[in-house]
């Protein structure tokens, strides 16, 4: 049954969707939803040259919204415009390309500079101190927000590094997202505040596309962090292992205050590259609800593809002939291929 898509490009600056006035003239909208620390981005292209196109300026912003005519649009996020740039030849004909990406810093989170935070306090406390620090606002996941941390020092380092540095530690994933810094836990397919993302499912179709790589990750099977044993005034080792049995173990390369702190450390390192064991990308109609971070349920493609995975990214594009596609890029979650650990001394 043929579907038709939905989308709207509104001008922050006005509330109103710009395409109807660029009928003829606009070729694609493209959204990329990433997970972790990357910026989301979006791409509007249009029939060029320059003079046929009124060109935005940088930092105008706009709401960009996708869906189906059956379903209704989808929010994807505000962006701002950061480049334009204007190609042509030949053969491929003339095009203007806008670059834009989600709303993320000002120079305050950038600027490098030093302050202590004290032990005890939590990371969720830290996080949103830092991120007013820096003029921005904060949302942790709870499952997180209650950790207590060892003391700490911003040395030469601007509270955006900090921050990422110290959520990740937790076994967290660090993300800018429409102005705000968002924590949540890695491999749990979670978006701010700890609510649940809406999982994706992907189902094998002969007239899709895929590209998987299975069980890429390296030999390590285990992650130790060190630290100072008060009792005996000696550097010991706690160590995070992988059911899937023994093999090489990765030894982070700075000490940590406590035993808790350097097994914190260790499971976040291990959880890390266990969600590295498997890599790909699949294509097929649009999925305007999809995002960065949520659980993909993958069916109908065989052993070592079907099962559970993350979604590291999302690509959404939405072209002037009625076309709707989206690119879900994965890792392999937890669940797919067992990620679960027993503590070693």
């Amino acid at each position: 049954m043929w579907r038709r898509p939905l989308l709207e490009v509104r001008d922050q600056r006005t509330g109103k969707n710009i395409l109807p006035g660029l009928s003829g003239l606009w070729l694609e909208v493209s959204v990329t939803d990433n997970d972790g620390g990357e910026s989301d981005e979006a791409e509007i292209q249009f029939v060029g040259p320059p003079s046929r196109v009124a060109l935005p300026r940088k930092g105008d912003k706009y709401q960009i919204l996708m869906g189906w005519a059956d379903e209704g649009l989808v929010d994807q996020g505000t962006f701002s415009v950061q480049k334009v740039r204007a190609v042509g030849d030949p053969d491929q004909g003339h095009r203007i390309v806008v670059t834009l990406r989600a709303p993320e810093l000002d120079d305050k989170a950038k600027a490098v500079g030093r302050k202590h935070y004290e032990k005890d306090e939590t990371l969720g406390d830290r996080i949103k101190k830092v991120a007013g620090e820096a003029g921005a606002t904060a949302v942790v996941d709870p499952e997180l927000a209650n950790t207590k941390l060892p003391y700490a020092l911003r040395l030469d380092q601007s509270p955006l590094d900090f921050a990422r540095e110290q959520a990740e530690a937790q076994g967290g994933v660090f993300k800018v997202a429409s102005g705000r810094w968002i924590v949540t836990r890695r491999s749990e397919g979670k978006g701010g505040g700890g609510s649940t993302l809406e999982p994706i499912e992907i189902k094998f179709r002969r007239n899709a596309g895929y590209d998987v790589e299975i069980d890429a990750r390296g030999d390590y099977k285990a992650c130790a962090g060190a630290y100072l044993d008060p009792k005996t005034a000696r550097r010991k080792l706690v160590k995070a292992v992988l059911e899937a049995g023994d093999g090489p173990t990765f030894v982070l390369p700075h000490p940590h205050k406590s035993e808790a702190a350097a097994k914190t450390a260790a499971e976040a390192w291990l959880k890390k590259q266990a969600a590295a064991t498997g890599d790909g990308s699949f294509e097929g109609p649009g999925l305007p609800k999809a995002r960065a971070g949520a659980a993909v349920k993958v069916t109908g493609f065989g052993a070592g593809i079907d099962g559970s995975w993350r979604a590291k990214s999302v690509h959404k594009v939405v072209t002037a002939d009625n076309a709707f596609r989206t690119t879900v890029s994965v890792n392999a979650g937890k669940e797919a291929k067992g990620a679960k650990r027993r503590d070693k001394k």
